[in-house]
C-alpha cells in the first residue's frame, strides 16, 4: 500500500470512529474534568476544530497542546488527528518557560490552554512544517540542554494503531489507564488503543494518582488494561489494595520506558494471577513501541536474569552491530527531529537495500531466539582505569531476591570523570550484605562503594526512576 493510500485509510478510519461512533452512548474518555461518552466526544472534537480555525493559523503550523490530564486534553489530541493538525503536547507540570522554549522551537503562533479552553498567541510568526502530513511533534530531553523535536508521521502512528489493536491482547472492549503525562509517549499507548478499539480511557491527574484512594477511581471505572513503566507499577504494590480481588477486571499489563525485571513480574503474578503481563520496547523516535512479548511462566522462569522484549512489530526489523547497539530499520521511525540537521544525519540511517529508514537507538541489545535489550550503550565508565559497565551491575542487584529495585550510578568528578560508583536497592537487605553478595559475582572494583538502601525510589513526571535526584541525594550523603 502507499503512502497516500495509507494516509486516506487513516482519515477514513478516524471518520468513522470518531464522528460516527459504534457505541454513541458507552463511555469514551474519564479525565481529570470531565467524562464524556463517544457521542459526546464527537460533537467535542468538532467544536475544537471550529475554535481552532477561527485563529487562522497556516496551512501545516503545529499547534501547541498545554495541560494536564484532563478530558479535553485527549479531545484536542483527537480533534488534530482527524483534522491533520500537527500538534506538540506540552504537559502544564513543567514550567512556563520550556513551553515558551517549544513554542519558539517549533515556531508555533498559538497554544491551546486546556484548562481555559482558550488558544493563547505567542508571538511567534507562524510558519508550515517542512515535513508534510505528521501526526505530532515529541519534544525530549536533548544532549545540548534543549529539548529536540521528534516527528513522527501519520503513516507511523496508523501502522501503530493497528499493530496495538492486533498484538498487544486487548479485551474487545477495553478500559485503559493512562498515568502519563501526554507530553511523554508512553501515554499514546492508552490514547491510541482508545481510539483503535472504541474502548475507554481513564486518565489520571498527578493529585489522584497521590491520593489514597486513587485504586477506588480504577476499580469504579472498571479499568482492564493498565499501561505504565515498571517503576510506577511497584509503587503501587505498596498498596495491599492492588490485587485481583480489589481490581476484578484488570486483566492486561503493558510495560515499557524502562527495562523489566522478573522481580515485579514475579509480584504481579501473586497479586494477579491470571492476568497477561506484556513487556514492549521503543524509543519515541521510532512511534511509541516497536516490539512486545507477553511474559509467559516458561519465560520467566528461564535462567536469563533478563527478560525479553518481544517480537518486531510488522514492517520493521532489528539490527544488532558487532557493538551490539540496537538499529531499528520501519515505517515506524520518525521522520526526523525538528530542525536539527546534524543529529539527524547521525541518527537516521538510509539504505538503498531498505525500504524504510533507520534509526540508531544508542541501546545495547543481543538476540538469542528472541530480542533482549540491555540499556544504553552510553552507560559503560572507567573507573580506576577499568572499564565497568552500569547497566551489568544493575542487573547482578536485580538478581539477588530479596532485592525488588535497583539503581546504579556513577557519580562524576566536577572536572570530569568518575569519583565512585552508588547504588540505591528497594530491599530489606543490609548494605554490607548486597556487597558480599555482589562479590561473589563481579570483581571487586565493580562493586559499588555506596548501597543506599530506600524504601521506593523516587520518580520523575514520566514515571520513570527519578535519576537526577538520586545523583543529588548521593552526594549529600
Amino acid at each position: 500500500m502507499n503512502l497516500h493510500s495509507e494516509l486516506q485509510e487513516l482519515q477514513d478510519f478516524l471518520r468513522a470512529a470518531l464522528l460516527d461512533p459504534a457505541n454513541p452512548d458507552q463511555l469514551a474518555i474519564t479525565g481529570s474534568d470531565d467524562a464524556m461518552t463517544w457521542q459526546q466526544l464527537s460533537v467535542a472534537v468538532t467544536d475544537w476544530s471550529h475554535r481552532y480555525q477561527q485563529c487562522r493559523q497556516p496551512a501545516g503550523a503545529p499547534v501547541v497542546l498545554y495541560g494536564h490530564q484532563q478530558a479535553e486534553f485527549a479531545v484536542a489530541i483527537y480533534s488534530c488527528l482527524l483534522h491533520n493538525i500537527p500538534y506538540i503536547p506540552v504537559d502544564c507540570i513543567y514550567p512556563q518557560e520550556r513551553l515558551n522554549e517549544i513554542c519558539h522551537l517549533a515556531s508555533a503562533p498559538y497554544y491551546y490552554d486546556v484548562a481555559t479552553r482558550q488558544f493563547i498567541a505567542t508571538g511567534e510568526e507562524g510558519q508550515g512544517l517542512v515535513e508534510q502530513d505528521l501526526a505530532y511533534i515529541m519534544f525530549t530531553s536533548g544532549s545540548t540542554g534543549k529539548p529536540k523535536g521528534v516527528q513522527i508521521g501519520r503513516e507511523s502512528l496508523w501502522h501503530f494503531m493497528k499493530w496495538v489493536r492486533q498484538d498487544f491482547s486487548l479485551p474487545d472492549v477495553p478500559v485503559l489507564m493512562n498515568h502519563a503525562v501526554f507530553s511523554f509517549d508512553l501515554s499514546l499507548i492508552p490514547l491510541l488503543a482508545n481510539l483503535a478499539t472504541g474502548g475507554h480511557i481513564v486518565l489520571n491527574a498527578k493529585e489522584d494518582i497521590a491520593a489514597e484512594n486513587w485504586l477506588d477511581r480504577l476499580k469504579d471505572n472498571g479499568v482492564s488494561v493498565w499501561v505504565s513503566t515498571p517503576s510506577f507499577a511497584y509503587q503501587r504494590l505498596l498498596s495491599p489494595q492492588f490485587n485481583s480481588e480489589y481490581l476484578p477486571e484488570l486483566n492486561v499489563f503493558v510495560f515499557i520506558g524502562e527495562v523489566l525485571n522478573k522481580a515485579l513480574v514475579k509480584q504481579l503474578r501473586r497479586r494477579f494471577p491470571h492476568a497477561k503481563i506484556l513487556n514492549s520496547y521503543g524509543p519515541t523516535e521510532a512511534t511509541i513501541a516497536t516490539t512486545v512479548i507477553e511474559i509467559t511462566d516458561e519465560i520467566l522462569h528461564s535462567e536469563n536474569d533478563l527478560l525479553p522484549v518481544g517480537a518486531m512489530m510488522p514492517d520493521s526489523r532489528m539490527e544488532i552491530t558487532s557493538e551490539g547497539e540496537l538499529i531499528i530499520w520501519g515505517k515506524n521511525v520518525m521522520r526526523g527531529y525538528l530542525g536539527l540537521a546534524k543529529e539527524n544525519a547521525e541518527k537516521l540511517l538510509h539504505r538503498e537495500s531498505e525500504a524504510f529508514r533507520g534509526y540508531r537507538t544508542g541501546d545495547l541489545g543481543y538476540e538469542d531466539g528472541l530480542l533482549y535489550c540491555q540499556g544504553r550503550n552510553d552507560s559503560q565508565i572507567k573507573l580506576n582505569g577499568y572499564r565497568i559497565e552500569i547497566n551489568e551491575i544493575e542487573n547482578r542487584l536485580l538478581a539477588i531476591s530479596d532485592i525488588s529495585e535497583a539503581v546504579v550510578l556513577p557519580l562524576m568528578k566536577s572536572g570530569g570523570g568518575v569519583l565512585r560508583i552508588a547504588a540505591f536497592c528497594v530491599t530489606n537487605l543490609a548494605p554490607e550484605a548486597i556487597k558480599t553478595s555482589l562479590s561473589k559475582v563481579i570483581p571487586p572494583y565493580m562493586v559499588p562503594s555506596q548501597i543506599i538502601i530506600k524504601d521506593a525510589l523516587p520518580l520523575n513526571p514520566n514515571g520513570k526512576i527519578d535519576r537526577k535526584l538520586l545523583d543529588s541525594h548521593a552526594r549529600t550523603i
